[in-house]
């Protein structure tokens, strides 16, 4: 028997939502809700409910009868239990709340010295990148670089790494937005 069009397009539509399914999964992992993201939520039976919500500086967002959420730094799936739990408590029963980024704030790391591409690298909004993988984004080092002194500066203050310490896989720095990695220049 031969497959129709039909099962055809049935397939890639699963094979799509798959896809989705498995993009929003790794947004609910990895990625922490931040001021000025732009967020999709969805429930369940409930179109009227379906809301784009922007993020406000305080991290909160104001939800169809629940109000004011502090969504501030929680992950994707920590959003979706927060607002079931309040929609749950009064209003529906048994909610099944989708929430996802729509639009995500971009964040940066600033990595100067001697890489070949110096300036600001984008943090991507799905994963943790460490101090390694900012390097690499910014064209890896330069033949001048000094791999024994990797400066990361932040607010707290500056700490100095070797790049064979950043390989050890006990050892990953993670970035956070705003830090500047400074690779030295060897003495020649």
């Amino acid at each position: 028997m031969k497959p129709t069009p039909l099962i055809h397009r049935a397939v890639l539509g699963l094979l799509a939502l798959c896809m989705l399914a498995s993009n929003t999964m790794a947004q609910a992992v990895a990625r922490k809700i931040l001021p000025n993201d732009v967020l999709l939520i969805r429930v369940l039976n409930e179109p009227e409910m379906t809301a784009e919500k922007k993020v406000s500086a305080e991290g909160k967002i104001d939800y169809f009868f629940i109000g004011e959420v502090d969504l501030n730094g929680k992950t994707i799936a920590e959003a979706q239990k927060i607002i079931r739990d309040k929609l749950d408590a009064d209003y529906l029963v048994n909610p099944q709340v989708y929430v996802e980024v729509n639009k995500a704030v971009l964040q940066y790391v600033t990595v100067t010295g001697q890489v070949n591409r110096p300036g600001r690298v984008e943090i991507p909004p799905d994963h943790e990148m460490d101090i390694i993988e900012a390097i690499g984004a910014a064209g890896d080092f330069t033949r001048l670089a000094n791999k024994k002194k990797i400066e990361l500066r932040r607010r707290e203050g500056t700490k100095r790494y070797s790049y064979e310490d950043l390989k050890k896989p006990d050892a990953r720095i993670v970035v956070q937005p705003e830090d500047v990695i400074w690779v030295d220049e060897s003495v020649l």
